[in-house]
């Protein structure tokens, strides 16, 4: 006759370092990150220490539930050193809290954004205006991802610490073709460069003038519809994809 050995409840999660733990939450949605204080008292200044913040309105009935949120929880900390914001789902998606939160982000120290939406209607898309600026005058920023929007570039800008930059089904506003291009200029440290249905009024060709390549470029992906980008910008790439 066999016997059955009941096997333990250990909680081997709540044992690991803080350190550990803070890295597996940053790697969840912000409001399942938040559910994890009821859990015990310890787990509650873990998610109060967490730099890395995903946003999502798929997980809101509405906008203003889902606007609230993010505003609690990005006043709470005194640095943020990610955000990741996706919108379009929920119902009444305001472009101008949108607007807002980047600014808080940037004077939080933020060191990567990630703006995704995709899941906004064909003809609702969000235009980040003036205030979107602040990013644009962001040193510290290593990561700018942008999906479906549509940008206006301020005259003055740089990112000297700039790895990562990703544009998809980015419209730049107006005419002026040539910020959007010094703006790709302008990051000399720049390790991967994706850019993907990023669309002018008119067909543009970056010249270069006296900037000649990325030479730290590893990964480009590049696929547009009227956007030319010189191929001695991204001959450098160990990876390439056009």
């Amino acid at each position: 006759m066999s016997s059955h050995h009941s096997i333990p409840n250990v909680d081997r999660i709540s044992a690991l370092p803080d350190s550990i733990i803070c890295h597996i939450l940053s790697f969840l949605p912000t409001q399942q990150s938040a559910a994890t204080t009821i859990l015990s008292k310890r787990w509650k200044p873990l998610w109060h220490s967490l730099l890395t913040l995903h946003f999502d309105d798929r997980n809101f009935t509405d906008f203003a539930t889902f606007r609230h949120f993010v505003y609690s929880v990005m006043l709470t900390r005194q640095t943020i050193r990610s955000f990741h914001l996706k919108c379009g789902l929920s119902s009444r998606c305001d472009p101008h809290d949108i607007n807002r939160f980047v600014p808080v982000a940037v004077e939080k120290g933020i060191e990567s954004i990630s703006l995704d939406f995709s899941f906004t209607d064909f003809h609702f898309q969000i235009r980040l205006d003036t205030t979107f600026s602040s990013v644009f005058n962001c040193k510290n920023l290593v990561v700018l991802k942008l999906k479906k929007l549509l940008l206006n570039v301020v005259p003055q800008f740089h990112f000297p610490r700039l790895k990562t930059l990703h544009f998809d089904s980015v419209y730049p506003m107006g005419d002026d073709n040539e910020g959007f291009n010094t703006l790709v200029e302008r990051c000399p440290v720049l390790q991967e460069l994706e850019t993907i249905d990023v669309r002018f009024r008119v067909p543009t060709d970056c010249v270069g003038g006296e900037f000649k390549c990325f030479s730290n470029l590893v990964r480009a992906n590049i696929s547009n519809y009227n956007w030319n980008i010189p191929f001695s910008w991204i001959c450098n790439a160990k990876f390439l994809r056009l």
